[in-house]
Protein backbone atom coordinates (compact mmCIF):
# COMPACT_ATOMS: atom_id res chain seq x y z
CA UNK A 1 0.00 0.00 0.00
CA UNK A 2 1.39 3.23 -0.73
CA UNK A 3 1.20 5.93 1.75
CA UNK A 4 2.71 9.98 2.44
CA UNK A 5 5.27 9.93 4.65
CA UNK A 6 4.39 13.52 6.68
CA UNK A 7 6.34 12.96 10.38
CA UNK A 8 9.43 12.20 11.23
CA UNK A 9 11.90 9.50 13.08
CA UNK A 10 10.08 10.06 16.82
CA UNK A 11 11.65 7.41 19.48
CA UNK A 12 13.03 4.73 16.41
CA UNK A 13 9.23 4.87 14.94
CA UNK A 14 8.41 6.37 11.68
CA UNK A 15 5.15 7.87 12.18
CA UNK A 16 2.82 7.40 8.71
CA UNK A 17 -0.22 9.20 7.69
CA UNK A 18 -2.68 7.97 5.06
CA UNK A 19 -3.16 9.52 1.47
CA UNK A 20 -6.77 10.95 1.04
CA UNK A 21 -7.33 7.84 -1.44
CA UNK A 22 -7.02 5.51 1.67
CA UNK A 23 -9.17 7.18 4.07
CA UNK A 24 -11.74 7.04 5.78
CA UNK A 25 -10.95 3.69 7.65
CA UNK A 26 -12.82 1.32 9.01
CA UNK A 27 -12.27 -2.11 12.09
CA UNK A 28 -13.50 -5.49 10.63
CA UNK A 29 -13.64 -8.54 12.45
CA UNK A 30 -12.15 -11.44 10.98
CA UNK A 31 -12.74 -15.31 12.18
CA UNK A 32 -9.84 -18.24 12.49
CA UNK A 33 -9.74 -18.92 9.43
CA UNK A 34 -9.11 -15.54 7.57
CA UNK A 35 -12.97 -14.83 6.81
CA UNK A 36 -13.59 -11.07 6.96
CA UNK A 37 -16.84 -10.61 9.00
CA UNK A 38 -18.60 -7.62 10.09
CA UNK A 39 -17.72 -4.22 10.26
CA UNK A 40 -17.17 -2.68 14.01
CA UNK A 41 -17.50 0.54 15.44
CA UNK A 42 -17.04 4.02 13.88
CA UNK A 43 -15.47 5.06 10.65
CA UNK A 44 -12.21 7.57 11.00
CA UNK A 45 -9.74 9.11 9.47
CA UNK A 46 -6.79 7.52 10.66
CA UNK A 47 -6.84 4.64 13.47
CA UNK A 48 -4.36 2.44 15.32
CA UNK A 49 -3.39 -0.18 17.64
CA UNK A 50 -6.84 -1.01 18.54
CA UNK A 51 -7.61 -2.97 21.99
CA UNK A 52 -10.57 -4.26 23.38
CA UNK A 53 -11.88 -3.09 26.15
CA UNK A 54 -11.71 -6.28 29.58
CA UNK A 55 -15.53 -6.78 28.88
CA UNK A 56 -15.45 -7.12 25.07
CA UNK A 57 -18.21 -3.90 24.79
CA UNK A 58 -15.13 -0.94 24.03
CA UNK A 59 -12.31 -0.88 21.52
CA UNK A 60 -9.72 1.93 22.09
CA UNK A 61 -7.79 2.95 19.24
CA UNK A 62 -5.45 6.12 18.72
CA UNK A 63 -6.74 7.75 15.88
CA UNK A 64 -6.88 11.13 13.98
CA UNK A 65 -9.84 13.29 13.43
CA UNK A 66 -8.71 16.55 12.55
CA UNK A 67 -5.12 17.99 11.72
CA UNK A 68 -2.26 15.83 10.45
CA UNK A 69 0.23 14.68 13.16
CA UNK A 70 -3.22 15.14 16.13
CA UNK A 71 -4.25 11.82 17.38
CA UNK A 72 -6.44 11.48 19.99
CA UNK A 73 -7.75 8.35 22.25
CA UNK A 74 -11.19 7.63 20.77
CA UNK A 75 -13.35 4.98 21.93
CA UNK A 76 -15.88 2.79 19.80
CA UNK A 77 -18.94 0.82 21.12
CA UNK A 78 -19.12 -2.37 19.62
CA UNK A 79 -22.46 -2.96 20.13
CA UNK A 80 -24.08 0.98 18.66
CA UNK A 81 -20.33 1.79 16.43
CA UNK A 82 -20.72 5.37 18.30
CA UNK A 83 -17.16 6.63 19.16
CA UNK A 84 -15.99 9.55 21.44
CA UNK A 85 -12.70 10.61 22.67
CA UNK A 86 -10.96 10.81 25.52
CA UNK A 87 -8.49 14.01 27.07
CA UNK A 88 -8.10 15.52 23.85
CA UNK A 89 -5.25 18.29 23.41
CA UNK A 90 -2.88 19.21 20.49
CA UNK A 91 -0.22 16.41 20.13
CA UNK A 92 0.02 12.59 19.35
CA UNK A 93 -1.77 10.36 21.75
CA UNK A 94 -0.85 6.57 21.21
CA UNK A 95 -0.58 2.97 22.29
CA UNK A 96 -4.21 2.89 24.79
CA UNK A 97 -3.81 0.04 27.74
CA UNK A 98 -6.88 -0.15 29.30
CA UNK A 99 -6.82 -1.17 33.16
CA UNK A 100 -8.45 -4.63 34.37
CA UNK A 101 -11.96 -3.19 35.56
CA UNK A 102 -12.13 -1.57 32.17
CA UNK A 103 -13.04 1.73 34.04
CA UNK A 104 -9.45 3.95 32.70
CA UNK A 105 -7.09 3.91 30.23
CA UNK A 106 -3.21 4.37 30.06
CA UNK A 107 -1.52 6.40 27.07
CA UNK A 108 1.52 7.85 25.69
CA UNK A 109 1.40 11.51 24.77
CA UNK A 110 3.39 14.12 23.13
CA UNK A 111 1.71 17.39 24.39
CA UNK A 112 4.72 18.16 26.91
CA UNK A 113 7.09 18.08 24.26
CA UNK A 114 8.01 14.22 25.05
CA UNK A 115 6.24 11.33 24.96
CA UNK A 116 4.99 10.58 28.89
CA UNK A 117 2.36 8.37 30.40
CA UNK A 118 -0.59 9.95 31.36
CA UNK A 119 -4.08 7.73 32.78
CA UNK A 120 -7.84 9.00 31.79
CA UNK A 121 -10.68 7.70 34.14
CA UNK A 122 -13.69 7.28 31.55
CA UNK A 123 -15.59 9.26 33.82
CA UNK A 124 -15.67 12.45 31.33
CA UNK A 125 -15.70 15.12 34.43
CA UNK A 126 -12.01 13.31 35.79
CA UNK A 127 -9.74 15.16 34.07
CA UNK A 128 -6.21 13.38 32.11
CA UNK A 129 -3.54 12.94 35.18
CA UNK A 130 0.32 12.73 34.40
CA UNK A 131 1.13 9.28 35.49
CA UNK A 132 4.70 9.38 34.84
CA UNK A 133 7.81 11.18 33.08
CA UNK A 134 11.15 10.71 32.51
CA UNK A 135 13.80 11.23 29.90
CA UNK A 136 13.54 9.43 26.83
CA UNK A 137 9.84 7.94 25.23
CA UNK A 138 7.54 5.91 26.98
CA UNK A 139 5.02 3.78 25.69
CA UNK A 140 2.28 1.33 27.79
CA UNK A 141 2.13 -1.94 26.70
CA UNK A 142 -0.04 -3.93 29.86
CA UNK A 143 -1.23 -3.58 32.78
CA UNK A 144 -1.17 -6.05 35.45
CA UNK A 145 -4.40 -8.45 36.27
CA UNK A 146 -4.05 -7.10 40.04
CA UNK A 147 -3.95 -3.71 38.67
CA UNK A 148 -1.03 -2.71 40.46
CA UNK A 149 2.09 -3.01 37.64
CA UNK A 150 2.48 -1.47 34.63
CA UNK A 151 4.73 -2.44 32.07
CA UNK A 152 5.81 0.15 29.10
CA UNK A 153 8.73 0.23 26.38
CA UNK A 154 11.49 3.25 27.33
CA UNK A 155 12.55 4.42 24.30
CA UNK A 156 16.32 5.88 23.96
CA UNK A 157 19.05 4.38 21.68
CA UNK A 158 17.27 1.16 22.43
CA UNK A 159 14.35 -0.21 23.69
CA UNK A 160 14.10 -2.02 27.05
CA UNK A 161 10.86 -3.24 28.91
CA UNK A 162 10.33 -1.48 32.28
CA UNK A 163 8.66 -3.07 34.93
CA UNK A 164 6.56 -0.21 37.98
CA UNK A 165 4.62 -0.93 40.93
CA UNK A 166 2.42 2.14 39.82
CA UNK A 167 3.05 4.87 42.30
CA UNK A 168 5.69 3.04 44.21
CA UNK A 169 9.39 3.77 43.37
CA UNK A 170 10.90 3.67 39.91
CA UNK A 171 10.32 1.25 37.24
CA UNK A 172 12.94 -1.30 37.08
CA UNK A 173 14.16 -2.22 33.67
CA UNK A 174 13.71 -6.16 32.97
CA UNK A 175 16.40 -7.77 30.16
CA UNK A 176 18.80 -4.28 29.92
CA UNK A 177 20.21 -6.07 27.09
CA UNK A 178 23.16 -3.57 25.88
CA UNK A 179 22.96 -4.40 20.99
CA UNK A 180 19.42 -5.57 21.07
CA UNK A 181 15.58 -4.42 21.77
CA UNK A 182 12.91 -5.88 23.90
CA UNK A 183 9.43 -4.44 23.41
CA UNK A 184 5.91 -4.99 23.23
CA UNK A 185 5.51 -6.94 26.92
CA UNK A 186 1.95 -8.46 27.52
CA UNK A 187 1.22 -9.91 31.10
CA UNK A 188 -0.56 -13.50 30.94
CA UNK A 189 -3.89 -13.47 32.34
CA UNK A 190 -2.78 -14.79 35.55
CA UNK A 191 0.05 -12.44 35.88
CA UNK A 192 2.52 -15.16 36.04
CA UNK A 193 4.75 -14.91 32.63
CA UNK A 194 5.50 -11.95 30.47
CA UNK A 195 5.25 -12.54 26.52
CA UNK A 196 7.17 -10.01 24.28
CA UNK A 197 9.48 -9.75 21.49
CA UNK A 198 12.85 -9.23 21.55
CA UNK A 199 15.84 -9.11 18.70
CA UNK A 200 18.38 -10.62 21.60
CA UNK A 201 18.63 -13.48 19.47
CA UNK A 202 18.68 -12.01 15.90
CA UNK A 203 15.79 -11.51 14.29
CA UNK A 204 12.74 -10.26 16.22
CA UNK A 205 11.30 -13.76 17.82
CA UNK A 206 8.66 -13.60 20.37
CA UNK A 207 9.10 -14.71 24.00
CA UNK A 208 7.88 -15.65 27.10
CA UNK A 209 9.33 -15.43 30.64
CA UNK A 210 8.50 -15.69 34.16
CA UNK A 211 7.66 -12.27 35.61
CA UNK A 212 9.32 -12.95 38.52
CA UNK A 213 12.64 -14.21 36.79
CA UNK A 214 12.95 -12.57 32.97
CA UNK A 215 16.46 -13.68 32.40
CA UNK A 216 14.90 -17.43 32.28
CA UNK A 217 13.28 -17.58 28.53
CA UNK A 218 11.27 -19.26 26.40
CA UNK A 219 11.33 -19.05 22.26
CA UNK A 220 7.78 -19.53 21.08
CA UNK A 221 7.89 -17.96 17.81
CA UNK A 222 8.59 -20.48 14.47
CA UNK A 223 12.52 -20.43 13.67
CA UNK A 224 13.49 -19.80 10.33
CA UNK A 225 13.97 -23.22 8.34
CA UNK A 226 13.43 -25.02 5.08
CA UNK A 227 12.74 -21.98 3.17
CA UNK A 228 9.53 -21.21 5.70
CA UNK A 229 9.60 -17.76 7.06
CA UNK A 230 10.39 -17.32 10.81
CA UNK A 231 10.15 -14.67 13.60
CA UNK A 232 7.65 -12.56 14.96
CA UNK A 233 5.84 -10.06 16.58
CA UNK A 234 2.59 -8.35 17.86
CA UNK A 235 1.51 -11.08 20.69
CA UNK A 236 -1.81 -11.31 22.33
CA UNK A 237 -2.92 -13.67 25.06
CA UNK A 238 -6.04 -15.40 24.88
CA UNK A 239 -8.14 -14.87 27.82
CA UNK A 240 -7.91 -17.77 29.69
CA UNK A 241 -3.85 -17.92 29.02
CA UNK A 242 -4.11 -21.46 27.16
CA UNK A 243 -3.37 -19.61 24.08
CA UNK A 244 -0.68 -17.25 22.14
CA UNK A 245 -0.83 -15.21 19.00
CA UNK A 246 1.63 -12.99 17.02
CA UNK A 247 2.05 -11.81 13.79
CA UNK A 248 4.79 -13.77 11.29
CA UNK A 249 5.52 -11.12 8.17
CA UNK A 250 3.33 -8.58 7.54
CA UNK A 251 -0.32 -10.90 6.68
CA UNK A 252 0.03 -13.81 8.56
CA UNK A 253 -1.39 -14.66 12.04
CA UNK A 254 0.35 -17.82 14.13
CA UNK A 255 -1.25 -19.79 16.94
CA UNK A 256 0.92 -21.55 19.75
CA UNK A 257 -1.12 -23.56 22.89
CA UNK A 258 0.49 -22.41 25.96
CA UNK A 259 0.06 -23.19 29.47
CA UNK A 260 0.64 -21.05 32.58
CA UNK A 261 0.10 -22.96 35.29
CA UNK A 262 2.97 -23.98 37.08
CA UNK A 263 6.46 -23.96 34.58
CA UNK A 264 5.39 -22.46 31.48
CA UNK A 265 4.70 -25.07 27.92
CA UNK A 266 4.42 -24.34 24.50
CA UNK A 267 3.63 -26.53 21.87
CA UNK A 268 4.56 -25.66 18.10
CA UNK A 269 3.49 -22.27 16.61
CA UNK A 270 0.72 -22.78 13.69
CA UNK A 271 -0.26 -21.15 11.40
CA UNK A 272 -3.67 -19.78 11.39
CA UNK A 273 -4.16 -17.72 8.27
CA UNK A 274 -2.79 -14.92 6.09
CA UNK A 275 -4.66 -11.70 5.53
CA UNK A 276 -2.67 -9.31 3.57
CA UNK A 277 -3.38 -5.76 6.02
CA UNK A 278 -3.44 -7.69 8.95
CA UNK A 279 -0.85 -5.81 10.37
CA UNK A 280 -2.73 -2.59 9.93
CA UNK A 281 -2.67 0.20 7.19
CA UNK A 282 1.47 1.24 8.21
CA UNK A 283 2.86 -1.70 8.65
CA UNK A 284 6.11 0.20 9.39
CA UNK A 285 5.05 2.27 12.42
CA UNK A 286 5.99 0.25 14.96
CA UNK A 287 6.07 -3.01 13.13
CA UNK A 288 6.29 -5.19 16.74
CA UNK A 289 3.35 -3.37 18.06
CA UNK A 290 0.10 -5.71 17.51
CA UNK A 291 -2.16 -3.79 14.94
CA UNK A 292 -4.71 -6.06 16.12
CA UNK A 293 -6.59 -7.11 18.98
CA UNK A 294 -8.37 -11.19 20.20
CA UNK A 295 -10.97 -11.72 21.65
CA UNK A 296 -11.47 -13.34 25.32
CA UNK A 297 -12.41 -16.68 23.60
CA UNK A 298 -9.79 -16.28 20.89
CA UNK A 299 -12.46 -16.79 17.98
CA UNK A 300 -12.09 -13.26 16.18
CA UNK A 301 -10.04 -10.51 15.69
CA UNK A 302 -10.01 -7.24 14.92
CA UNK A 303 -8.11 -4.65 13.00
CA UNK A 304 -7.93 -1.54 10.50
CA UNK A 305 -8.54 -1.38 6.98
CA UNK A 306 -9.20 1.18 4.35
CA UNK A 307 -12.88 1.54 4.13
CA UNK A 308 -13.94 -0.76 1.66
Amino acid sequence: MRVTWIAVLVGCAMAQQPAPHEMPQEMVWVDRAGKIGSRVGAQQMSMFFPELSPDGKWIAVSARDGEVNDRDIWIHSVETGAKRVIAPAKGNDNFPVWSPDGNSIIFTSSRPGNYDLYRKDLNPDRPEVLLHKADGAQYPRSWSPTGKWLLFSHADARRDLMLWQMGEGEPIGLFGYQNSWTEVGRFSPNGLFIAYVSNVGGPFEVYVSPTREPRRKFKVSKPLANGWAGGGGGVRWRRDGKELFYMMGNDTMMSVEVSTEGEFQHMEAKRLFALPGMKGNFPEESPWVAKYDVSADGQKFVFVRTKQ
